[in-house]
C-alpha cells in the first residue's frame, strides 16, 4: 500500500480547507454566463416583437458580459419558444420569449407542455398591443364599413392574423359572435407574411402587431381599430374596441422563461441583466416607436401573472366555444 507522508497529507488538507472568514462563493453565479446565451423569439424576423426583443437582447448582453444570440422560431401560434424549453438544459443558456398565446393554445388543443408547470419565469417585459388595418385604397373607411360588408357578404370578407390562438384572432371571434357575422380567418406565420398578403390584395384586412403602424405612417394602410386597453399615443385617432362598443381587448403580457429547474442564482443573473436592459433608452425608444408598453415584474410576480392570465384566457376561450374538452 502506498503511504502518505505527514507533510503530503497536511498539504492536501491545506489545499481543501479555507479560513472561515473567507467569503463563500457561488460557483454557478461566478461562471454564468461563460458563453453566449440563446434567446428564442417565436416570431418571424423583422416583425415588431423580433425587432424589440433584439434591441433588448443587445442591451442585456452588455450587462451579462456575453453575447445573446436571437433565434427565430415562428409558427404554431408563436408557441415554439416554449416547446423548445422542454428539451433545453436548465443551465440558463437557452431561454425563450413567452406570451399569452402559449396559454391559449394549451386551452384549445393538446400540447406537449403545461404552461403552469414546465417553465421557470424569469422576468415580465411588457404587453403586446395589436390592431387591425386595411389597405389605404380599401373601400372600408371605418370599422363600421368592415362589419357592414361582412354582414352583407357572409363568409366572404376575410382577415389575417398570426394564428388561430393569437389574441387578435380570439378578439375577432368574439366580435363576430357579438355581431352575428361570419368572417373568414386566414392564418400566417407572422406579420411579415400577413403584410405581404394585405398589400398584395390577397386579404381584406390584417390584425397583428403594431408594426402595422409603419404601414399607416407610410400611407399604405389605415387603422380600423386597435385592440389594446386604451388608445395608443402614437396613433391617438385609432379607436379601441372599447370605443366601438365591445367589451373586448387583446393585450398580451409577455416576458422571458427558461426550462424547469433552473438554479435560482442563474435566474437572478438573467433577471438583473434584462431588468437593466428593459429601461435602457434604446429599448424604451423602440417600444414607444411601436406603441408597446413596458410592464416590469420579477420572476415570482410574472409567474403569478401567468397563473391569473391562464384563467382569464380560459374564460375568453370558453365564451368563444373553443375550449378543449
Amino acid at each position: 500500500m502506498v503511504g502518505l507522508s505527514r507533510r503530503s497529507w497536511l498539504g492536501g488538507v491545506g489545499a481543501l480547507s479555507l479560513p472561515a472568514s473567507w467569503p463563500r462563493r457561488s460557483w454557478a453565479n461566478d461562471k454564468f454566463p461563460s458563453r453566449p446565451v440563446t434567446l428564442i423569439v417565436p416570431f418571424p424576423a423583422g416583425g415588431t416583437a423580433d425587432t424589440t426583443f433584439r434591441v433588448l437582447a443587445t442591451a442585456a448582453a452588455g450587462h451579462l458580459g456575453q453575447p445573446i444570440v436571437v433565434e427565430n422560431r415562428p409558427g404554431a401560434s408563436a408557441t415554439l419558444g416554449a416547446v423548445a424549453m422542454l428539451s433545453a438544459s436548465s443551465d440558463g443558456y437557452r431561454i425563450a420569449v413567452t406570451h399569452s398565446a402559449v396559454l391559449r393554445v394549451q386551452l384549445m388543443q393538446k400540447t406537449p407542455y403545461d404552461a403552469l408547470q414546465d417553465f421557470t419565469p424569469i422576468i415580465q417585459i411588457g404587453a403586446f398591443n395589436v390592431g387591425m388595418v386595411v389597405r389605404q385604397d380599401s373601400p372600408f373607411k371605418t370599422w363600421g364599413d368592415f362589419i357592414a360588408e361582412a354582414r352583407k357578404r357572409p363568409e366572404e370578407v376575410n382577415y389575417g392574423t398570426n394564428g388561430p390562438a393569437t389574441a387578435q384572432n380570439l378578439a375577432m371571434v368574439q366580435v363576430a359572435d357579438i355581431e352575428k357575422i361570419k368572417l373568414i380567418h386566414v392564418p400566417f406565420k407572422g406579420d411579415s407574411e400577413g403584410i405581404a398578403a394585405l398589400l398584395g390584395a390577397h386579404i381584406d384586412a390584417h390584425a397583428g402587431g403594431t408594426i402595422l403602424g409603419d404601414l399607416v405612417d407610410n400611407r399604405q394602410a389605415r387603422w380600423l381599430a386597435v385592440f389594446s386597453d386604451e388608445r395608443l399615443k402614437r396613433w391617438p385617432d385609432a379607436p379601441t374596441l372599447y370605443d366601438l362598443g365591445y367589451d373586448v381587448t387583446a393585450a398580451s403580457p409577455n416576458g422571458l422563461i427558461g426550462p424547469k429547474g433552473m438554479p435560482q442564482e442563474v435566474v437572478q443573473r438573467l433577471h438583473d441583466a434584462f431588468k437593466l436592459a428593459l429601461f435602457d433608452p434604446q429599448h424604451v425608444a423602440i417600444q414607444e416607436k411601436y406603441g408597446q408598453s413596458i410592464q416590469y415584474r420579477d420572476g415570482a410576480d410574472f409567474g403569478e401573472v401567468i397563473r391569473k392570465n391562464f384563467e382569464i384566457e380560459r374564460e375568453k376561450i370558453r365564451r368563444a366555444g373553443l375550449l378543449r374538452s
